[in-house]
């Protein structure tokens, strides 16, 4: 099964659990930014969330659980987070080291799954593509990064808009088992 149809499936098995009374995972997109709970038939969504368009969908999934032990949908707590940076302006990269090739494509689903961010680069760079890294990162981190793929990590590298680069990086840190991870300053976008 693609990416889209693994993500599907694992938000229908969450909101079952949700309705069943087991509220205890966090939501498989939106993870802690998300709280819902079932009251008196009543189905309670609170938190923040980036888009209009995921606040929308989460909606949406919420009142087609209606009819099946839910009579009500409240949605007053649920909010879109503002944003106040324009998007195409600047461009950041991030590096995110593993023990190996298998663990970084591992990560690097993870990652995409969870973000729903679309890097402008994505790529895993091991020993054999070692020299990639001269096209992927700034100059001056080049041979730090080279060293470790010369000891055998595998570096996941990305290149996100930088409105994007803290969620990206929060989630590298945080549900990955990424050995060392590193953010390089943001740098003009080559789109804008």
């Amino acid at each position: 099964m693609g990416r889209k149809g693994d993500i599907d499936s694992r938000v229908a098995a969450w909101w079952d659990a949700v309705i069943a009374g087991e509220a205890g995972e966090s939501h498989p997109i939106h993870g802690e930014a998300l709280s819902v709970r079932v009251k008196n038939g009543r189905l309670e969504l609170s938190g923040h969330l980036d888009r209009p368009a995921d606040r929308d969908e989460l909606v949406r999934q919420a009142r087609s659980r209606i009819g099946h032990g839910i009579h009500e949908v409240d949605d007053t707590h649920l909010r879109v987070a503002g944003r106040r940076e324009k998007r195409g302006i600047l461009e950041q990269t991030l590096v995110a080291a593993f023990l190996d090739r298998a663990t970084a494509t591992l990560a690097r689903k993870v990652v995409l799954e969870r973000s729903r961010i679309t890097p402008l680069v994505d790529t895993i760079v091991d020993r054999d593509h070692a020299a990639k890294l001269r096209d992927l990162v700034p100059a001056e981190f080049v041979d730090d990064l080279k060293k470790r793929v010369q000891r055998g990590e595998a570096l996941l590298v990305l290149r996100v808009d930088e409105t994007d680069a803290f969620t990206m990086r929060a989630l590298l840190e945080e549900e990955t088992r990424s050995t060392w991870t590193i953010a390089t300053p943001p740098a003009v976008s080559a789109r804008g």
